[in-house]
């Protein structure tokens, strides 16, 4: 027994009897926890578990066996096969611990995949060489030589290509810009929808446009979503010299601020730029909604200032807000407000005509009405914005409809009213409609009956979406 023990094979021999198994388990225990976390891991950990290992094993016992030395030919496969193993499984552990487990935008997850496949093709021809000379004693500096003369012909021949390619892994590794950031380049302003060694994929709204990423890393470009200051629509207005400064810049706080794709975490501002020049500025939930911002805005601000009456572009002309026309609106509601058509006329010193375009509020929230408005021609949506359910329609409103009827009660609304197209209406003022109620209470009763009926249509809709009208604030308009 003592003659055994003493034997240069016995140690070695017991020690692959005894682990080999033990690891053989615990790789196998571990294999199956990776892969129930899905890890990719888990084939690597079964790769060293299936060849590294018995191999390795196979290895010692090879070297131990009697008659072949460590510089036996047997011996020096059995080493190459290890370390050829080892290359393979290196590689995989290094390829699933920088690539396969990089965080979402970072420059390890935009790697070209290509590229990563050219470093592991050399980092095996690099290894299998290296093997070749310290198992075999191999000469491999013809090999590194032939490699080097080689990647100087390649590389002239491509330079430009190259070059270019270069170009766009640098861009990707700077990371001036990550997916969904909004960009301007070449003219072009969109949003970043993909990116690759290749180019740059921009969401411009009419179509998809892309941008080689050399073409971007040759010149320069504007990242909107990184700017140091929020990103605001700004456009430029001339009124009338006789408008006053404060009753501008109000109207088109106003107007902007009751814009969609508004940011609601800033107020829009508006300057005098001297003489009859203004500036307002919109603050954008994104750069990508200027121009629908500017579009709406544009749009809305030349309804706005014929109702109050301001000379945008110097000019004021409004064909329909005319004397007839108020008269013949006042005749047409004088059934509606139970008043002779003489005794309408008598409003026309008070009452005006006001039009609006889609998307126009008539009625806000959280406002004390400072009149009624009859629509005269056009469809208006009457509604309570929720937290949960965002905008509830409440009714429809159309021709002969009666909007603000809260100015009477002096009430704050809850409710907003939205035009959905062009709508006329004839306002008439708190203070006149006071006159009509105390000389036709007929029309106070309609009002309220009205307001009433408006309030069952809230419930209604509002249990429709699992919402119930609280009780203080059932006013509506």
């Amino acid at each position: 027994m003592a003659d055994i023990v003493s034997q240069s094979w016995f140690w070695p021999v017991v020690l692959v009897s005894i682990g080999l198994p033990v690891v053989l388990i615990v790789l196998t225990e571990v294999s199956n926890a990776l892969a129930r976390r899905a890890s990719r891991a888990a084939t690597i950990v079964v790769m060293v578990r299936n060849y590294l290992v018995p191999v390795a094993a196979l290895f010692v016992l090879i070297s131990q066996m009697p008659g072949l030395g460590g510089g036996d030919s047997w011996s020096k496969l059995i080493a190459t096969m290890f370390w050829l193993l080892a290359i393979v499984v290196i590689i995989n552990a290094l390829n699933h611990l920088v690539f396969h487990r990089a965080e979402q935008g970072s420059w390890r997850d935009r790697f070209p995949t290509i590229f990563s496949d050219i470093i592991r093709f050399t980092f095996i021809i690099v290894g299998i060489a290296v093997v070749f000379w310290l198992v075999w004693g191999a000469d491999v500096a013809g090999i590194f030589a032939a490699l080097g003369v080689t990647s100087i012909i390649v590389g002239l021949a491509l330079q430009n290509a190259v070059g270019s390619i270069i170009s766009g892994l640098l861009l990707i590794f700077e990371s001036p810009f990550s997916m969904g950031d909004w960009i301007e380049a070449g003219g072009a302003r969109g949003q970043v929808v993909e990116v690759n060694w290749r180019a740059v994929h921009i969401d411009t709204g009419n179509g998809v446009l892309v941008i080689p990423t050399a073409e971007l890393a040759a010149n320069s470009f504007v990242n909107l979503t990184r700017g140091p200051d929020p990103h605001d629509a700004v456009r430029e207005l001339e009124f009338g010299t006789d408008d006053p400064p404060g009753r501008v810049r109000q109207l088109l706080v106003d107007v902007a601020r009751d814009l969609p794709l508004v940011s609601p975490d800033r107020e829009p501002r508006a300057a005098s730029l001297g003489g009859s020049r203004y500036r307002i500025s919109i603050p954008l939930l994104k750069p990508g909604d200027r121009e629908a911002v500017l579009d709406a805005f544009s749009t809305r601000v030349w309804y706005a200032a014929r109702r109050a009456e301001l000379h945008l572009d110097r000019d004021a002309t409004d064909d329909w807000r005319t004397d007839a026309n108020l008269l013949a609106a006042l005749h047409k509601a004088a059934p509606l407000l139970h008043l002779r058509q003489a005794d309408a006329e008598q409003l026309a010193a008070g009452a005006r005509l006001e039009r609006y375009c889609g998307g126009e509020s008539l009625l806000q929230p959280g406002i004390v009405p400072d009149g009624t408005r009859f629509i005269l021609d056009g469809r208006v949506t009457l509604g309570i914005e929720s937290e949960a359910a965002g905008f509830v329609v409440i009714a429809r409103l159309g021709e002969n409809d009666a909007i603000g009827l809260t100015a009477l009660t002096r009430n704050v609304t809850i409710s907003r009213a939205m035009a959905t197209g062009d709508v006329d209406v004839l306002y008439v003022p708190v203070t006149l409609l006071d006159e009509v109620v105390r000389s036709h209470p007929a029309l106070a009763r309609e009002l309220v009956s009205e307001a009433e009926n408006r309030v069952a249509q809230a419930r209604t809709a509002l249990a429709a979406v699992g919402e119930q009208l609280p009780f203080s604030r059932r006013v509506l308009g």
